[in-house]
């Protein structure tokens, strides 16, 4: 057996060789320069040991040259800057080929069977801020050099088989702030930690050091002392910004400068000294005490994941009487605002985009059910909450009702919160908060980006025998869509992806969780569109509550009889601070 395995890593390494060879001839002339992270993947993946294929993808001989494009990898300007391979049945080593990554800033490998050894390498990359192989079978001793990593923010190694001693490095590593070794085998006396270092040590060997007091070392980049922080101060690879800073940044929040309000914040549009323009959220004083767990979640949530298609958080500041987040500006706004524009008597939302902005949302919420550890619920999905950037590629915001939530557990029980109309009903009705919840509100958002409208709003005369998921059903079975498609698009879209698309926001709406599919097969369904109709037919007659029974999916509203002549299930906002 074990010289059949080493055969198959042989033959599997010498076919690496000729995937370079081809990477190379593959890549455009603006990939050039990721021709070395090309090899390094592919040295990574040979290494690993696959059974359920989850890397197939990161194949440059079917051309698909460029790394950024690949499941699982993350890029910043053309860069691998994360490599999340969490929950994927990996076995096999890592290869020392991880350090050619050289802008890696995020290494996530927990909850496989990988063994061998940490390679040395990892030591030297400098850009590396959160390094976790917990829940593995890595063996030999820690690195010594991981102590000396400037960024390095979070270290997980805990649930491996290490042995040896602790490295002194990491009881003064200059910026970790969790450090995490519990059971493994390791031995020999502990050293003494710096004090900020939240540290784990249980399930080893290891020998209790004489009682004395945390070394009293500086940090970098100390925290202003101008500022008071609460648990979020820790999370030191954000910036901390001056009160004063930001509120010169927004002209002494100038009404020039708000770019929207809700019930609970202002969002205001600043300008950094070196120039960069940011979005500057800020909670309104009244609301500081009911926010103040939306304000800890969306910090702690947001400074933690990275991803293309998550806005991601630049920094904030806390004092006494404020609370603010500061995040990249996105000059088109959100998609609900966008879906209203024109540009030349054109929509600015053409159905190719609206179809890439689904695609960019499914992609943002897959990474979250099931590429982090502990896995996002979001619980506010929709067209208000996702931000286009300069190129119209969206990115989902406003993470103050996240929810963390191990993979063990698949459900949790909350208050209900979120926006009514667009709250599935388990999560309104018993308080129930799954992943499910949140293809139950991509739904919604799919409808709205079809019909360019507000998701529960039907006019006069338009349809009077329910709601708009059973017209959007109607007009499917008699293959009449072309009704349901927003007036401004006319016919400038493609009817089998419409069609696929009612389909798949009719499948993400069903009123049990369990008959929802998953974000992964939903990205599948929309990047292919293999398996949809197949889908549907196997799912449209599965028996679900009768719609016209009390309490289906929203309470009862009384509305004024001025409104008797339209229906206009608005959205009513349950969520914290926007």
């Amino acid at each position: 057996m074990a010289v059949g395995t080493a055969r198959s890593r042989t033959t599997a390494a010498a076919a690496v060789v000729g995937l370079v060879v081809a990477a190379a001839a593959l890549l455009s002339p603006a990939a050039v320069g990721d021709v070395e992270e090309v090899k390094a993947l592919l040295e990574i993946r040979a290494a690993l040991v696959d059974t359920s294929r989850v890397l197939d993808g990161w194949d440059a001989a079917a051309g698909r040259g460029d790394p950024c494009g690949w499941p699982m990898v993350t890029c910043y300007q053309g860069q691998v800057y994360e490599l999340s391979l969490t929950h994927q049945n990996l076995s096999g080593t890592l290869s020392p080929a991880i350090g050619r990554l050289t802008l890696l800033q995020n290494l996530s490998l927990c909850n496989n069977a990988i063994s061998g050894p940490i390679p040395d390498i990892i030591g030297r990359m400098e850009s590396l801020q959160s390094l976790d192989l917990s829940n593995n079978h890595f063996t030999g001793s820690i690195p010594s050099t991981l102590g000396s990593l400037n960024k390095l923010l979070y270290l997980k190694l805990n649930n491996n088989s290490l042995s040896g001693p602790i490295p002194h490095s990491l009881a003064t590593a200059p910026m970790i702030s969790t450090l995490d070794l519990s059971f493994n085998n390791l031995s020999g006396n502990w050293p003494i930690f710096h004090a900020r270092i939240h540290v784990l040590l249980g399930g080893n060997p290891l020998l209790n050091t004489p009682a004395e007091e945390p070394l009293d070392l500086p940090m970098q980049n100390p925290i202003d002392t101008e500022v008071e922080y609460g648990p979020e101060g820790r999370l030191g690879h954000l910036k901390h910004f001056k009160f004063k800073e930001i509120k010169k940044a927004t002209n002494n929040f100038s009404q020039r400068n708000i770019l929207g309000e809700g019930g609970y914040g202002i969002v205001y549009k600043g300008c950094l000294p070196d120039g960069t323009i940011v979005a500057v959220k800020r909670l309104k004083t009244h609301v500081l005490d009911v926010g103040d767990d939306q304000f800890h979640t969306e910090v702690g949530v947001i400074g933690l994941v990275v991803h293309r298609n998550l806005l991601h958080l630049t920094g904030f500041c806390t004092t006494n009487e404020e609370r603010l987040l500061v995040y990249p500006y996105m000059p088109n706004g959100t998609v609900a605002s966008k879906l209203h524009e024109h540009v030349n008597d054109k929509p600015a939302l053409d159905w190719s985009r609206r179809k890439r902005i689904a695609l960019n949302v499914a992609r943002g919420l897959l990474y979250l059910h099931e590429q982090c550890d502990p896995k996002i619920i979001h619980r506010d999905i929709k067209a208000s909450n996702i931000l286009l950037d300069q190129h119209l590629e969206a990115a989902i915001a406003d993470f103050g009702l996240a929810k963390l939530v191990d993979h063990g557990v698949s459900r949790v029980i909350t208050e209900a919160r979120g926006t009514l109309g667009r709250m599935p009903p388990e999560s309104f009705m018993t308080g129930h908060s799954s992943e499910k919840s949140d293809v139950f509100g991509f739904g919604f958002l799919l409808i709205e980006l079809i019909t360019g409208r507000e998701t529960l709003e039907l006019h006069e005369n338009e349809y009077e025998n329910g709601g708009i998921l059973d017209w959007a059903r109607e007009l499917l079975e008699q293959n009449q869509l072309s009704s349901f498609v927003d007036m401004k698009i006319r016919n400038n879209y493609d009817s089998v992806e419409l069609e696929e698309m009612v389909q798949i926001a009719l499948l993400c709406t069903m009123y049990k969780p369990e008959h929802r599919p998953k974000m992964s097969e939903v990205v599948r369904m929309l990047e292919e569109g293999d398996g949809v109709a197949e889908k549907w037919e196997a799912m449209k007659d599965v028996e679900e509550p009768n719609p016209d029974s009390p309490g289906y999916l929203f309470p009862v509203v009384d509305y004024d009889a001025d409104q008797s002549n339209s229906i206009e299930l608005r959205a009513i906002e349950l969520s914290g601070p926007r």
